[in-house]
């Protein structure tokens, strides 16, 4: 029996590679593991692109004011319920 969502799957993936030029780009034969580290790090975000992890990020509001007070700053308060890697907060 043929799996229809494993077929949509493998057919979208496709797509993305060739949209993304990653099918024109073809690892080399027996080089494989540098062509995979180059492109994850091709992927990666720059730094400017990550000014996210250059916010004070704190764990409890106490210290969040306290530190707030010292540098006459204002605080974010964040809560989240789920999970954040998913992008559901």
């Amino acid at each position: 029996m043929i799996n229809i969502n494993r077929i949509g799957l493998t057919a979208v993936l496709f797509f993305c590679c060739v949209l993304a030029g990653v099918a024109a780009a073809a690892p080399p034969a027996g080089d494989v593991k540098d062509w995979v580290d180059r492109k994850v790090d091709d992927c990666e975000p720059k730094p400017e692109e990550r000014r996210f992890d250059q916010t004070g990020w704190l764990t409890d509001i106490r210290s969040a004011l306290k530190l707030a007070k010292e540098h006459d700053r204002p605080v974010f308060l964040f809560t989240h319920d789920g999970h954040m890697d998913v992008g559901r907060c």
